[in-house]
């Protein structure tokens, strides 16, 4: 199975103000993200790229989860950690159904996965819309 864009985690590093709080805020989510801020938009057809990116996508979740929101801002950063986690599973059922073979399970996946990226960045445009005011 040959996923490109849609696969992708697009990560909209947020830029604001500096020297306010949510200038402090935005560098320490661009480091937070850096896990996926580099991601190219093809993943390839193997399942291990997929493994590979959920496991980057797990650790860009535990380094957001440690970030305090701006105030005004927590529920959207909480949206977008949780966003996170529908992306990683959806990330590993892409490639537990490419293991399997089966062009039906593959499909489904993609779709579970295109639709799971599509809530997290709409999730991150939220959270750069709370941030920015």
């Amino acid at each position: 199975m040959r996923m490109s864009s849609s696969a992708g985690v697009l990560v909209l590093l947020l830029a604001v103000g500096c020297g306010s709080a949510e200038a402090t805020f935005t560098q320490d989510y661009n480091e937070a993200v850096t896990p996926i801020a580099e991601l190219g938009e093809d993943l390839g057809t193997r399942p291990e790229n997929y493994d590979r990116l959920a496991n980057r996508t797990r650790q860009t979740r535990r380094n957001l989860a440690r970030l305090e929101a701006p105030e005004g801002a927590g529920d959207e950063l909480d949206a977008l950690v949780a966003g996170l986690d529908d992306v990683t599973s959806g990330l590993l059922g892409v490639a537990r159904a490419a293991r399997s073979n089966d062009p039906v399970r593959e499909r489904r996946a993609a779709r579970r996965l295109e639709r799971s990226n599509a809530e997290f960045r709409r999730a991150e445009k939220a959270l750069h819309q709370a941030v920015e005011g």
